[in-house]
């Protein structure tokens, strides 16, 4: 099975038009282009593990009062080098639903709060699924999403890629009374430069979903229970 990103945070209802897709440069050490939406990757740093992902944490932030959650809609940031730019917005907002959905149940089942308002020891997860990659819909099976999973921006004179679009989350985590940005990741599957023509599927939402945001939960708890 593909697990194709480790979302924590991706899930709420999308509102309005998608963002495009902003050159901010490339990840860390890597390939791969950032989108822009958090803003600064420059303080990111590479971490172990199965995906591709890199993350921020600031320093000395005590995490015990933080048993409240608030989920900002989640915004898709639409690759503006794909060739075909056409979108459906009921596919966005049932991926984007699924997603929020996924997370809310996780952090729930974990004795975390849900709220919609911001107050003392609320953290609010403000989520993206970047590079986002549109296809022409065909004729193909339900459960395949006209939506690529990685695109070549820029080949070199070897035919080599050099600068790659793959579909990833970002997340920034803020306390939600200061506003104050406590923690920052970027996660996309490793090696996404080899999955040009490899489209998203259902099922790649649900492992993806479900992956990420059991990851995000297990993340708060260890930082809930360890030293400030």
């Amino acid at each position: 099975m593909r697990r194709w990103v480790a979302f924590a945070f991706c899930t709420c209802v999308l509102t309005g038009t998608p963002a495009v897709f902003a050159d901010a440069g490339t990840l860390p050490g890597s390939s791969l282009r950032a989108s822009g939406f958090l803003g600064n990757y420059a303080d990111l740093s590479k971490v172990p593990g199965r995906l591709d992902t890199w993350q921020w944490v600031r320093p000395g932030v005590d995490w015990k009062p933080y048993d409240k959650i608030l989920v900002q809609p989640i915004e898709v940031w639409i690759n503006t080098e794909a060739a075909y730019p056409g979108i459906e917005p009921g596919l966005y907002k049932q991926l984007t639903d699924h997603f929020r959905q996924t997370l809310i149940d996780t952090f729930r089942a974990g004795g975390y709060q849900i709220v919609d308002k911001p107050g003392p020891g609320v953290l609010r997860l403000h989520l993206a699924l970047t590079g986002v990659t549109p296809e022409r819909p065909a004729l193909t099976p339900l459960d395949i999403l006209p939506i690529k999973l990685a695109f070549n921006v820029l080949r070199g004179a070897t035919g080599t890629d050099k600068t790659v679009i793959a579909v990833s989350g970002e997340v920034e985590a803020l306390d939600a009374v200061s506003g104050q940005r406590l923690y920052a990741q970027v996660t996309t599957r490793k090696d996404a430069h080899l999955f040009v023509a490899t489209n998203l599927t259902w099922e790649d939402v649900r492992e993806g979903a479900s992956e990420w945001a059991e990851q995000a939960r297990a993340r708060l708890d260890k930082a809930r229970t360890g030293p400030p």
